[in-house]
């Protein structure tokens, strides 16, 4: 198909430069044609002239006759010379007409001839205006040729180019929006083009390949976080009880107070792998109109208490803002963003929020990061140390993100940069 293409191209552009070769060639061939019939007629002219002058050469005032006919006529000059004779000679001209008072082309046959034996200069001319115009409109006519020619050769072209590559582009407009996590599988149809036939047939292997696949794995997290949802239940609550027990040591209650902390992180994990299959699985579908301003203040006060521990100072600039959202996703959102704020800061560090105009920015003092910004969405990916994080929420942050359409931004200046535009 692409040499097809490629053929047809130079085949338009080899016929294009062909004709255009071609106006040129074809004035200049009707040019000389014109004067080669010009030149025919004034040899016949001047042989006709000095057949009549020499009917008359016994005539005593001939010569005066002749001055007399040099100054009337126009298109014929019979003037004296020396005594070397003048060989035939043909040339194009320009010469003023006084009448139209514009210069006019002419073509001259200039001979010399010996009248009574004085040697005479005749010079035959005829107007070339008349063949100036044919030859200039034969050239537009030609050009305007030209021009739906090649109009009409690039409309066929692209016409033919679009029809036989419509099935790529289809294919390739399918894969543009294909995405894992949706039900709509690519759907090509039957082509008359081998190429196109083998190119859709493996695409659609492709991709029902992958899709099987990232269900499975869905499917695997799915099951694996409700399987662990009893057991993390009931280890939590065996903690509880051996926390009870008066006669533990102190060692006995260290080592339980670190198995409580692994179980609460076990936990926050398990629900944030739900959380993020409910988001795949578009349980979330719900939308209503939502007051973001509201939402924000109640999360800023649920989280204030614990940047107190860190001596982190909040400060917000709210303005109203509404709109059409699920309130779960919007929740979960923010509160991660505000979340992610607090564990990579710093002591004494800040968080300013500013919500207005369908803008969320989050700004946050802390460390540059040393890993690409656009692997800190990824799941399970963080720096820090802090035990605390599960490395999901950012990458739960960026999965709701892109099933609500909302474009959010990382950007480091002097400190930490997140902006949603709902």
């Amino acid at each position: 198909m692409r040499l097809l293409q490629v053929s047809l191209r130079s085949s338009l552009i080899f016929s294009l430069l062909l004709v255009v070769v071609s106006i040129p060639v074809s004035l200049f061939s009707i040019s000389a044609l014109f004067n080669e019939e010009v030149d025919e007629s004034m040899e016949l002219h001047t042989q006709q002239f000095l057949k009549h002058i020499k009917s008359y050469a016994n005539l005593d005032d001939l010569e005066t006759d002749l001055e007399v006919l040099d100054q009337l006529s126009y298109d014929i000059d019979i003037k004296p010379s020396s005594n070397q004779m003048v060989s035939r000679a043909f040339r194009t001209t320009e010469i003023y007409d006084s009448v139209e008072h514009e210069l006019r082309s002419y073509r001259e046959l200039s001979n010399g001839v010996d009248i009574k034996g004085r040697h005479y200069v005749l010079t035959v001319r005829m107007a070339l205006v008349d063949n100036k115009e044919l030859i200039l409109t034969i050239g537009l006519v030609q050009s305007f040729l030209i021009i739906l020619l090649a109009a009409g050769l690039l409309l066929l072209n692209r016409r033919i180019s679009k029809r036989l590559w419509k099935p790529f582009y289809k294919t390739l407009n399918q894969l543009k929006a294909y995405q894992l996590d949706r039900n709509e599988a690519i759907e090509t149809d039957k082509t008359n083009i081998t190429e196109f036939d083998d190119l859709n047939t493996t695409v659609r292997m492709l991709t029902d390949r992958n899709r099987k696949v990232f269900l499975d794995q869905k499917e695997f997290i799915e099951n694996a976080s409700h399987e662990l949802q009893t057991p993390i239940a009931i280890f939590q609550s065996k903690l509880d009880l051996m926390m009870q027990n008066p006669s533990m040591s102190e060692s006995e209650a260290g080592m339980i107070s670190e198995l409580e902390m692994t179980a609460q992180r076990m936990s926050r994990l398990n629900k944030n792998l739900l959380l993020l299959s409910k988001i795949d699985n578009d349980q979330f579908s719900t939308k209503e109109i939502i007051d973001v301003t509201w939402i924000t203040k109640e999360i800023l006060y649920d989280i204030k208490s614990m940047a107190d521990v860190e001596a982190i100072s909040i400060s917000h600039d709210i303005l109203p803002v509404e709109i059409m959202a699920n309130r779960t996703l919007i929740e979960v959102l923010i509160t991660n963003l505000l979340n992610n704020a607090v564990r990579h800061n710093v002591n004494n560090g800040f968080i300013r929020l500013s919500l207005n105009e369908g803008r969320l920015t989050i700004v946050n003092s802390g460390p540059k990061v040393q890993m690409p910004p656009e692997k800190m969405f990824a799941r399970f990916s963080k720096e820090s140390a802090n035990t605390s994080s599960s490395g999901l929420g950012l990458a739960i942050v960026k999965r709701v993100c892109d099933s609500c359409g909302y474009k959010l931004n990382y950007r480091y200046e002097e400190s930490h940069i997140f902006t949603v535009v709902f």
